[in-house]
């Protein structure tokens, strides 16, 4: 099993989510998404001193190509590596890696091919709770008609999940922040059993969100252009 995290401008985090995927032993490919502040050099820095019980692949490219790109680049990276599950969650210590473990663990007894973090609603900002609510049930349906197979999700928008890589090979992960939908679409499209676990959330002062009214504007046309695209 293998981590792959996206990382933009993630200067003060990105430590803190390496040391504690190393701590639990769990493989690394970080992909530096273009940062402009030192989010390279730190990783650079921290591979250097060589402390680390993992192995830690960094990608490192010259331009800002959005979470999409970065986790597109980074799963390609990790199926090419043979790893047979990889884990997704953000470099910005929102996720808390130590989650990994019952995550797996649940995604074995169940004999389960994906597990996504359902994050509890009492550690969600007032603000995001009902789109959040809303964009679960609105996916809930749209999956389940799309795929013909019924599935209910209670965090669609949750980017912490496990899934196996043969579920992800040749995967449209689309632009911007419709990755987790577009995902979500395809693995019930190939009868993958999906499950779910609670995870951790800390919205923290030094964590960043690039979400926009705009965006998530973009993620509607984004899912809506895909599931029209195959039918």
């Amino acid at each position: 099993m293998v981590a792959v995290i996206p990382a933009y401008n993630e200067e003060k985090n990105i430590i803190s989510v390496l040391k504690d995927l190393s701590d639990i032993n769990i493989d690394v490919v970080v992909v530096d998404d273009g940062s402009t502040d030192k989010t390279k050099t730190i990783i650079n820095e921290f591979l250097e001193k060589n402390e680390f019980k993992n192995k830690i692949f960094p990608i490192f490219k010259e331009k800002n190509e959005g979470k999409s790109k970065a986790l597109e680049d980074g799963t390609n990276y990790a199926v090419n590596l043979n790893y047979d599950a990889i884990v997704y969650l953000d470099g910005d210590y929102q996720h808390k890696p130590s989650d990994i473990i019952p995550m797996y663990e649940k995604m074995k007894s169940e004999n389960a091919d994906a597990v996504f973090g359902i994050r509890k609603y009492k550690h969600i900002p007032f603000h995001r709770q009902f789109s959040n609510f809303l964009a679960s049930v609105i996916m809930s349906i749209t999956v389940s008609v799309f795929s013909g197979n019924f599935h209910i999700f209670r965090d669609i928008q949750c980017g912490f999940r496990i899934i196996k890589s043969e579920f992800l090979k040749n995967s449209y992960f689309g632009d911007g922040y419709s990755v987790e939908h577009l995902i979500a679409l395809q693995l019930a499209k190939k009868n993958a059993k999906i499950t779910e676990e609670y995870v951790t959330i800390d919205y923290h002062n030094d964590a960043i969100s690039y979400i926009t009214t705009k965006k998530i504007l973009d993620v509607v046309k984004e899912v809506a252009k895909y599931v029209l695209s195959k039918h």
